[in-house]
């Protein structure tokens, strides 16, 4: 809940900036697509997510070491962030930030060059749910 609360203040500030910036100079701040990128683990029980963000960090290690995986995991894979969790849970968090304007998200699958299963089920539950 708390990756939650700073990602809508920081969207409501931002755009609130956004905004300001489009009335200075008469551009029309409706016309602009707002979007956002987010790392995204996501499997079908709270377990699993666990597991691949395990599998993530067991990776990485080796090449950036335990302090900078464990800061990777901390600020992009922890249990809040908005794409990172069930089907059910992300879309229940997109679906709040799409409410605040954000139009776009690019999703990053960490885990893709080793496993896509991840990527087939956002396919298949997450991005219908968001259409």
């Amino acid at each position: 809940a708390e990756a939650e609360a700073e990602t809508r203040q920081m969207l409501e500030a931002k755009s609130a900036l956004l905004k300001a910036h489009c009335d200075d100079l008469g551009t029309d701040f409706g016309a602009i697509t707002r979007s956002a990128n987010y790392n995204t683990v996501i499997g079908a029980t709270e377990a699993e997510v666990q597991d691949r963000i395990k599998a993530i960090i067991a990776r990485v290690t080796p090449y950036i070491g335990a302090d900078r995986a464990e800061a990777f995991r901390a600020q992009n894979l922890s249990g809040d962030a908005l794409a990172v969790g069930t089907p059910e849970q992300i879309v229940e968090r997109l679906t709040k930030v799409k409410d605040l304007g954000l139009a776009y998200t690019i999703v990053n699958f960490p885990e893709a060059a080793y496993d896509t299963s991840g990527i087939e089920l956002f396919e298949r539950e997450v991005i219908p749910a968001l259409a």
